[in-house]
């Protein structure tokens, strides 16, 4: 008993104070609902009057509140309840004020999936015992809504709802709102509705609809009515349900990301790391005594399934939930953090350890940013996803979204890459401020002909795409791609020969290969190039890791066959601290150059400046290192022997590439006997663009596809500016594949490619 009585009174020294606390006998003493019957995948809300006995009403070892819905077929499913308070906001000189407008009450919201008669029975457990109220009774009828988005049945890497139809994700981040809070998503969400956008990404931080946080104010990262571990900002969670609803009304699906990589982390470029007031530090009363302690402390893992909890108790009903975002940018690349991925996962799943006792009675999709090769192999991980951005030198996005899709085809999941943009540093509107919005078209439709579930999902949504009023980009993709049968098998990619132009006169131009400036070590790093090569068909890692960083580094390795003798040109971008550039040609050495950040009379670099997180150096260069090659076949080795990194943004093979062969994207997908492709003049990129560079109009392209069957075909030519068929006409796909010859090329067009009954 003395043993017991200690351990109640420990557990509540580690208990936040609660303002919800009640003292009374246990008794459900009534329940009801918002309506007796109920359209399918529409909300029925049962509100309970409940007393009973606890200090923290989000603890399930103090108080426990569920339901039990019985379907006409007989299928049993358990709902968790969640205390709940209704508030009313208002603007206040521009800034969004949420205010109560009545007293905590406990709930459980469920949507039916089956039409018939449902009866439920609701459950109260607290420490003195459990009681029970029921059965209820309500009908479910026919309805439009189109059910929860979930893998498709016949087409592994695609999304579609539960009655089948295909859902093709197209939109962007906009994971929290300025100084008006929700009155934002008020103003973006129809705009992006009206131009066809159906998906965005939301995020549960500090500074937006975050459940728990430290009491205190922290800066400009404090927002919402914190209590603290454990104990819930019921105005927050009040907020994302109004967000959810302006989303619901707009037919707009979320990611909803849990958490994002501030929130353990100290320092970092944009001062977002926010350790020092995460509650889950031991200096704030928390378990952990530094973040890596969050992914194998048991206090802190059961803390964070119990929020895990009320999060698919409170919003799992909805529909246009589109999946559930454990992490923002944290990766699993610790055996603990993948250990805690895998629990996370079977806790909302009801797998594992957690066999049968979904967290989430709805099955919505789940998924993390930064997945490993490790999560992305948990059957719990319903899709995989990436985030992409530049240093301002890539010149076009489409590539690198394609190399993205690409890679991750091995695993059979559907894949977005949910972030993008021109410089990870600052806003795509530094680099358009007339919002052109070339590189956003470029992405978002090579992330459709490259086997993607849904656009590349632009990150800079409040500073570029609204005030330069870029949702137009999104209409022409969303009516493409209501065209495409995305669930009617599997799609598999289009192969195409080379294109090329029929008409001289042909010359040898300089092949300019830009580099995808993503840390890490590079999936590929061995390249062969000849004249028919284009730029756009190589993505060259974009950073060369020395001694220092030994787990990272790989060299880049060039195969080139030469029709005549030039150079190649490395432009060095930027020197962490020290490194030494080796080039070897056929093995041998051509080049071997110390290049230093330190501050130094003479000096090589523009400017160096010093970097205080790390202690080191860095120096902006931009300079190109050359050696000559001779005609022939030739390996070419690209090497940093020496120090931490070097950053490289292009390199130039000079009168290498035949004009024979013009620089365009041609990527598709295929089923046989339905295709799609998208082509793109690549000289048509945000920096010609911005630059005022000739862009000549290709003339004359053709090319073959292969991966259809034999047969004739309808060709449908789409403007992609304006999402209009612009020309139809008939090719016969044989053995050697199917004959197009491209309209004339100035930016870019997509083509929708049918069987024709004879």
């Amino acid at each position: 008993m003395h043993v017991l009585l200690l351990w109640v009174w420990a557990l509540r020294q580690t208990q936040p104070a609660s303002p919800f606390a009640q003292s009374a006998p246990l008794a459900i003493h009534s329940v009801s609902a918002n309506a007796s019957v109920v359209p399918r995948y529409s909300k029925l809300e049962l509100t309970l009057h409940l007393t009973a006995t606890y200090e923290n009403p989000f603890d399930p070892d103090q108080i426990d509140v569920w339901a039990i819905f019985r379907a006409p077929n007989g299928r049993q499913i358990r709902v968790n309840g969640f205390l709940d308070q209704p508030f009313r906001r208002s603007l206040v000189h521009g800034r969004e004020v949420i205010s109560p407008s009545g007293n905590p009450v406990w709930r459980v919201r469920f949507s039916a999936d089956e039409v018939g008669a449902w009866t439920y029975v609701v459950h109260a457990r607290d420490r003195s015992g459990e009681r029970q109220w029921g059965p209820g009774h309500f009908r479910v009828t026919s309805s439009s809504d189109l059910g929860f988005v979930q893998v498709s049945r016949r087409n592994p890497r695609a999304f579609a709802f539960s009655n089948g139809t295909p859902f093709f994700a197209v939109g962007e981040d906009m994971c929290w709102g300025g100084e008006r809070g929700s009155y934002d998503y008020d103003t973006w969400l129809p705009k992006l509705a009206k131009a066809g956008g159906n998906w965005i990404r939301i995020w549960m931080c500090s500074w937006n609809c975050a459940l728990e946080w430290t009491k205190e104010p922290h800066g400009d990262w404090r927002s919402g009515d914190y209590h603290g571990l454990g104990v819930y900002s019921l105005s927050n969670a009040w907020k994302l349900d109004h967000i959810l609803d302006t989303a619901a009304a707009n037919h707009i699906w979320v990611m909803l990301c849990f958490g994002t990589y501030g929130e353990l982390a100290s320092g970092g470029y944009f001062n977002e790391g926010q350790w020092k007031a995460n509650p889950y530090n031991a200096a704030n009363g928390g378990p952990c005594a530094g973040p890596d302690d969050f992914w194998t402390n048991p206090r802190a893992r059961a803390l964070y399934r119990r929020r895990l909890r009320y999060i698919a108790a409170r919003y799992g009903w909805r529909t246009n939930i589109h999946s559930w975002e454990l992490w923002n940018e944290i990766p699993a690349d610790t055996p603990a953090k993948v250990a805690w991925h895998a629990e996370m996962a079977q806790f909302l799943k009801g797998t594992g350890a957690f066999k049968g006792q979904p967290a989430d009675a709805f099955h919505h999709l789940l998924t993390t940013s930064y997945g490993s090769d490790a999560v992305w192999r948990m059957p719990e991980y319903d899709f995989t996803q990436t985030h992409s951005y530049g240093v301002g030198t890539t010149p076009d996005f489409a590539p690198v979204v394609h190399a993205d899709a690409v890679s991750f085809a091995r695993f059979p999941k559907p894949h977005l890459m949910s972030e993008f943009g021109i410089d990870w540093r600052k806003s795509d509107r530094d680099y358009d401020p007339k919002g052109m919005g070339i590189n956003l078209h470029n992405a978002i439709w090579a992330a459709a002909a490259s086997g993607d579930a849904g656009t590349a999902m632009i990150w800079y949504w409040d500073n570029y795409v609204d005030p330069l009023n870029l949702y137009g980009q999104y209409t022409p993709i969303s009516r493409f791609a209501h065209r495409i049968p995305w669930t009617t098998g599997v799609w598999k990619a289009l192969s195409f020969d080379p294109p090329r132009m029929e008409h001289g006169p042909f010359h040898a131009t300089d092949l300019v290969l830009p580099t995808v400036a993503e840390w890490g070590k590079p999936r590929t790093s061995t390249f062969t190039l000849t004249p028919a090569t284009t730029a756009s068909q190589i993505q060259l890692p974009g950073y060369l890791f020395g001694p220092a960083k030994p787990d990272l580094r790989a060299d880049i390795t060039l195969r080139v066959e030469r029709e005549r003798p030039g150079e190649l040109i490395v432009h060095v971008d930027t020197v962490s601290d020290r490194a030494r550039l080796r080039i070897l040609v056929d093995g041998r050495v051509a080049l071997d150059h110390v290049l230093s950040a330190a501050p130094a009379e003479p000096h090589e670099y523009q400017t160096t400046d010093f970097r205080k997180e790390w202690n080191i150096y860095q120096a902006h260069f931009n300079r190109d290192y050359s050696v000559a090659i001779p005609a022939g076949t030739h390996t070419i080795t690209l090497q940093n022997t020496e120090g931490d990194w070097m950053s490289i943004s292009s390199v130039t093979l000079t009168a290498f590439h035949s004009s024979r062969f013009p620089d365009v994207n041609l990527w598709g997908l295929t089923t046989g006997s339905f295709a799609f492709c998208w082509v793109q003049n690549a000289a048509h990129n945000w920096i010609n663009v911005a630059n005022q560079r000739p862009i000549p109009i290709l003339t004359g392209v053709s090319t073959r596809i292969h991966g259809l069957r034999p047969g004739r075909y309808l060709v449908e030519w789409w403007d992609t500016a304006s999402g209009r068929i612009t020309r139809r006409e008939y090719a016969r796909a044989g053995a050697s594949g199917l004959p197009i010859l491209v309209p004339d090329l100035k930016a870019d067009m997509a083509a929708l490619i049918r069987s024709a009954r004879e």
